[in-house]
């Protein structure tokens, strides 16, 4: 599971409500964002199914007038998938037995902590992982009603063979070749399709083509008609599946001068223009369909990730041109030592991939030492002086057990990463990718180190999202919002890294005070243009702890000119509850500024009130979960929600609901009488205060 500010949804029975708030902070200090309740009867277990979509429901065997088989049964008697752990005082093997039999997930004893929480760790992923096959079963028996509409509809003629084998084909092909019907197709090998005199260079294709890296996806052939007449034609190949069994999918097009233009073109525009390698582009079609041959066909493939040592330096020292001159003699080396079903490819200024058939790693091994060798003998004489490059080399392998291409590609970069960090970029090396790297790259390439070279660069950006009044406040709010630069088109939100265990608290505290800064920075020029708005900032737990940090907030804001009821600070409720007492001072020493406060996540907690009684809170927003389970028919998530917020306006707090992703989200949460909505339905963050108020 990953760890993402998901809120874990668990159902405890538990023998006292302190082994159940124990369970809790257990979870949370095990890196899950959980939202518990305890049931202690039948009764209020049925009752609690029915309310929430629970993930996990830890249950001890030992309590009075509970029976785990009966537990079993109210799960089973209303279709539910929510897997069941048992926590017994002391287990045994009698009673593992039995759980496992009548359907528990497992047996772990209540005092091994360690143990549960992983324990539950695979059981939340198990149940994710069928919760994500159920649904792309829907999206894949969706994909095949619409693949069968323009199938049938398509000009272009299509079939699909299975060892060479026809088993189905479109109203097209069917026409072209003379057939009435697809059942008189069925059986009849594709080779009759082809001229007597093109047959051994389609078998010899369909050789090439069959070990997963082919040089071509398509075949320039000659086809013969019913009547015996001959015609030039191209044969595009794709991998595909036809009822349930792997195939080829077939698309004819008759060639002449307009499509042979075409196709010069499209090989054109998959070169790259330095090095006349393939391109980014066309490298991830390949790179997919390997992981597809290899999932599908069980033929392996390996990739190899190399990156020229110190290519900024050699580009400052020789200039733009010269480092060309310097990419196309390493480019040529691939060239020479790649086969010819190896796909070569320059993806960016300074990386080359080659792809190549078999999954043996010696033999990968063997092959990049080769590639190795030869650009270490390269003496490469430009005007100004003589280069000598060297290359890190990244080693992983694509099996069926390969994630998705683009983490294949990341594989192999870390791979890379770990061989230049091995030899300092002083000679060329080839690192393989194992298991262990993923670790080990954590420690070495930590999220620390990420965080602290980003800050040390600015890179890190402010999103804001705007919360709407529902009581017709006429102030501007925005929750600034802090995110990470990944290098892809999204960048990692904070909650995937700031509260990672690998960021110290002196790195969170730093975050924390480069947000305020800029945020009130921001905030200041919008004061100046007359604005009315308001901001809500982050802060984490290590910030909560800091005793300074109210006096340094006071000094930044009249710095920056600011009116200090135009800044809310807000942390989560999982840190307030853990960090109560700094909580509760921090809380008071900002207020006597004349700051707000709020609570993130709220209501997770098996009795979240007791916060807002020790804490004193300006803003409460509630947890996401509860927003997710409002609507419908769903009676008894409409009344926890109801339940909650009636309390914290009870209390006086002023309520915030985020996660309004729709319309009809809209229209159910106005009964509620909350004081602010968010959500992507308002608007999804932004890199300006730019919402229109006005509007509302």
């Amino acid at each position: 599971m990953s760890l993402s500010r998901d809120t874990l949804q668990l159902l405890l029975l538990t023998q006292t409500q302190n082994d159940a708030e124990q369970l809790v902070s257990l979870m949370r200090n095990s890196g899950f964002s959980t939202r518990a309740r305890t049931v202690i009867t039948h009764e209020q277990f049925e009752e609690a199914l029915k309310s929430a979509q629970w993930d996990v429901v830890v249950a001890d065997p030992d309590l009075e007038n509970i029976e785990f088989t009966e537990l079993l049964s109210q799960i089973h008697r209303l279709n539910y998938d929510i897997p069941l752990i048992l926590i017994p005082a002391n287990s045994s093997n009698a009673l593992l037995e039995s759980a496992l039999t009548k359907g528990a997930s497992a047996v772990v004893a209540f005092d091994e902590s360690n143990i549960l929480m992983q324990t539950i760790r695979r059981e939340v992923e198990h149940l994710r992982n069928r919760q994500e096959v159920r649904l792309l079963k829907v999206k894949l028996r969706d994909a095949e009603k619409r693949s069968r509409m323009l199938l049938e509809s398509s000009r272009d003629p299509i079939a699909y063979i299975h060892d060479g084998m026809h088993v189905h084909a479109n109203s097209a092909y069917l026409e072209m070749f003379g057939y009435e019907s697809v059942e008189d197709l069925e059986g009849m090998p594709v080779m009759d399709m082809i001229a007597s005199d093109s047959q051994a260079s389609f078998k010899d294709f369909l050789k090439q083509y069959r070990t997963g890296i082919p040089d071509s996806f398509e075949l320039e052939t000659t086809g013969v008609l019913p009547d015996g007449e001959q015609f030039p034609m191209t044969m595009s190949f794709s991998d595909a599946t036809y009822s349930d069994e792997p195939c080829n999918q077939i698309q004819i097009s008759r060639r002449d001068t307009e499509s042979e233009l075409a196709a010069e073109l499209t090989e054109l525009r998959h070169r790259d223009a330095v090095t006349q390698l393939h391109n980014k582009e066309y490298f991830l079609e390949r790179l997919t369909r390997a992981v597809d041959h290899a999932v599908l066909e069980k033929q392996y493939s390996t990739l190899v990730y190399a990156e020229i040592n110190g290519f900024d330096t050699i580009r400052r020292d020789v200039g733009i041109e010269s480092s060309d001159t310097v990419i196309r003699e390493i480019s040529q080396c691939l060239s020479s030592i790649a086969h010819e079903y190896d796909v070569t490819a320059r993806i960016s200024d300074d990386t080359f991939i080659w792809m190549m058939p078999g999954g043996d790693p010696a033999k990968a091994r063997q092959q990049a030492q080769k590639l190795i060798s030869t650009v270490n003998n390269l003496l490469i004489d430009l005007e100004q002086r003589t280069v000598q490059p060297t290359l890190s080399l990244g080693i992983t392998l694509i099996t069926d057990a390969s994630p998705v291409p683009t983490e294949i590609l990341q594989q192999a970069h870390l791979a890379c990463d770990a061989a230049a960090e091995e030899n300092k970029q002083s000679s060329s090396s080839a690192h393989l990718f194992m298991p262990e790297d993923k670790s080990e790259a954590r420690q070495t390439r930590s999220m620390e180190k990420q965080i602290t070279t980003a800050l040390s660069r600015n890179q890190l950006r402010l999103l804001f999202q705007p919360l709407i009044s529902m009581r017709g406040d006429d102030a501007e709010h925005y929750e600034v919002l802090l995110r990470l630069p990944g290098g892809d088109a999204s960048d990692p939100q904070a909650g995937a890294f700031i509260n990672s265990a690998e960021v110290s608290d002196t790195l969170k505290r730093k975050l924390d005070r480069w947000v305020i800064l800029h945020a009130t920075k921001l905030l200041s020029e919008r004061q100046k243009q007359g604005k009315d708005t308001k901001l809500f900032i982050n802060i984490t737990g290590a910030s909560l702890r800091d005793e300074k940090l109210p006096a340094w907030v006071q000094v930044a804001l009249k710095a920056a000119g600011l009116n200090h009821n135009a800044i809310i600070f807000q942390f989560s409720e999982e840190d307030a509850v853990r960090y109560a007492a700094p909580a509760k001072r921090f809380c008071y020493l900002v207020r006597a500024l004349g700051i707000s406060t709020a609570v993130s996540r709220f209501g997770c907690e098996l009795e979240p009130m007791r916060l807002l009684q020790q804490v004193d809170i300006d803003y409460v927003k509630v947890d996401g979960s509860y927003i997710r389970e409002i609507g419908g028919d769903n009676a008894n998530g409409n009344k926890a929600l109801k339940e909650l917020l009636g309390e914290v306006h009870e209390a006086g707090k002023i309520s915030i609901a985020p996660f309004i992703e729709s319309s009809s989200t809209v229209a159910n949460i106005w009964h509620y009488s909350v004081h602010f909505i968010q959500g992507y339905y308002v608007q999804a963050p932004q890199a300006d205060m730019t919402y229109d108020f006005s509007e509302e």
